[in-house]
């Protein structure tokens, strides 16, 4: 496996990555409109609860090995022999596994604990614990291995495999239940498990028996320093997760309120994953520590780092708009008549995808530059916006908690942490030029919607293509797209597309 970190190769990461994600956005997209429609209100507030507790009890018990993965795995691919990777592989799995075998076990003793903290039925705590073990593991493999070693097409084709299982399994139901789409999720882990262990192993045998000499591999020192520190501000992150924010809300208000909830939480996190810039972002995430291990060069990872969060807000802005000009329209359209009350909530949670992309993108340049230290001391600070929330306001603001908790978490955390860059020596520009542009660009284009004039689909659709065509031309006209933003394009795209000068 030559260059896996090359312009080349991550050109061809990219194109595997746009081929495996529509149809993955199509049956992402699809298991949300149909459970929202196969299963009840009720149950489906159930299974939004147990899908909560499972994504947050897979990030508490990470204990910072996923980040292990991504950091060191580019350099033993560039280095390192067959042997040595899966050892570093295996031994992560395993951990994986005994970890969240133990976690499986405690649900199942204290299932009546759980019911009584978060309402959850406790019939459905073994489905979930199998789900939890299977899931993690997969996890592992597919999202850690896979993309740490740059194999961007087997990596979809295990994601896609995922997606459609659940679909089918969707489609085949009468009367859906929590319980059915609990196993369809798990048999779905289960079958993308034994595809990423496949490829994965497929990957092994391609690297050389012997280690290329004069190369060291990490030592556990270097390793466990990595992984504490991803863990110290993980932790936080997860406090502050959906996932949480859930969980702690799901006693207080019930099971029809956190199915509305979750089913826009679940939709805001669609855009996310499916936006142009994070298909980049995760694309070029192990390229960008991999060039910057060997080179050492800071002011390209900066000015990719920037490229990628350009455009991932560049492509949210016209999001963000038709959330606000159509949201109860487009929840309406999504659930199938249901959550349109909630149209408020997710503009705002729209905006808040921005703070969002950037504080991934920031965590991606500190792992690389060796400050995960000064990121794990940021996060903590960040403590105190949620105490502050669940004393003042936590009876008061029902689904208005999780926006505010999410939004004064991202703000502490990209705050302190671009302190601390610029404090050791690493500039990190705002851009706040470009964002005044863009801005005032995109007021142009909401104005231009509003202009269309009734609120059925067929106004919406005209109106939501009014505003993107008012909104890329007005991006035009005001240069936000500047010279280096073309220059990265071009070596993106491997040919002169844009004019550089």
């Amino acid at each position: 496996m030559t260059a896996p970190y090359s312009g080349h190769q991550t050109r061809r990461n990219i194109v595997a990555f746009l081929a495996g994600k529509v149809p993955t956005a199509l049956l992402t997209a699809a298991v949300l409109g149909l459970s929202a429609r196969v299963l009840p209100a009720a149950d489906f507030g159930y299974y939004v609860i147990g899908m909560a507790f499972v994504e947050l009890a897979l990030g508490l018990s990470t204990l910072g090995m996923d980040w292990v993965l991504l950091r060191f795995i580019p350099d033993v691919r560039l280095h390192g022999s067959r042997s040595v990777l899966a050892r570093l592989v295996g031994g992560v799995a395993g951990c994986r596994l005994l970890v969240l075998s133990l976690i499986a076990a405690g649900m199942l003793l204290w299932r009546e604990p759980l019911r009584q903290a978060t309402g959850f039925p406790p019939e459905l705590a073994g489905v979930l614990a199998m789900l939890l073990v299977a899931e993690g593991t997969m996890r592992v493999l597919r999202d850690n291995t896979l993309e740490a070693l740059a194999l961007q097409s087997r990596m979809q084709a295990a994601t896609v495999l995922k997606s459609s299982i659940v679909a089918v399994a969707l489609l085949m139901m009468d009367s859906g239940t929590a319980r059915g789409l609990l196993l369809a999720e798990l048999a779905a882990a289960a079958a993308t498990l034994l595809l990423a262990a496949g490829f994965v192993a497929h990957a092994m045998r391609a690297l050389p028996a012997q280690s290329k000499p004069g190369w060291q591999r990490a030592t556990f020192t270097q390793m466990r320093q990595v992984a504490l520190h991803n863990y110290a501000s993980g932790i936080v992150e997860y406090l502050y997760s959906p996932a949480f924010l859930i969980l702690l809300l799901a006693r207080v208000q019930s099971a029809e309120a956190m199915a509305g909830l979750g089913f826009v939480l679940r939709l805001t996190d669609i855009i996310r994953n499916y936006m142009p810039g994070m298909v980049i972002f995760s694309v070029v995430r192990s390229r960008m520590i991999g060039a910057y291990a060997g080179n050492r060069d800071y002011g390209e990872l900066q000015r990719w780092a920037h490229f990628v969060f350009k455009i991932s807000a560049l492509t949210l802005l016209p999001v963000l708009a038709v959330a606000v000009v159509y949201g109860d329209l487009v929840l309406r359209l999504a659930s199938g008549g249901r959550f349109a009350e909630y149209h408020g909530l997710f503009a705002v949670l729209c905006a808040w995808l921005a703070l969002r992309l950037h504080r991934l993108i920031l965590n991606v340049v500190c792992n690389a530059i060796g400050l995960m230290g000064m990121w794990a001391r940021a996060a903590l600070c960040s403590l105190f916006v949620l105490p502050i929330l669940y004393l003042v306001g936590f009876a008061h603001l029902g689904v208005w908690f999780v926006a505010l908790a999410l939004l004064g978490n991202e703000i502490v955390i990209n705050s302190l942490v671009v302190a601390g860059m610029r404090a050791h020596g690493f500039a990190w520009p705002l851009g706040l030029g470009w964002w005044l542009r863009a801005l005032a660009a995109l007021m142009a284009a909401m104005l231009a919607a509003t202009l269309v004039p009734g609120h059925d689909v067929l106004a919406a659709t005209a109106g939501g293509l009014l505003l993107c065509a008012v909104f890329g031309v007005a991006l035009l006209l005001s240069g936000v797209i500047d010279k280096m933003d073309r220059k990265l394009i071009n070596r993106a795209l491997g040919r002169q597309l844009l004019p550089d000068a």
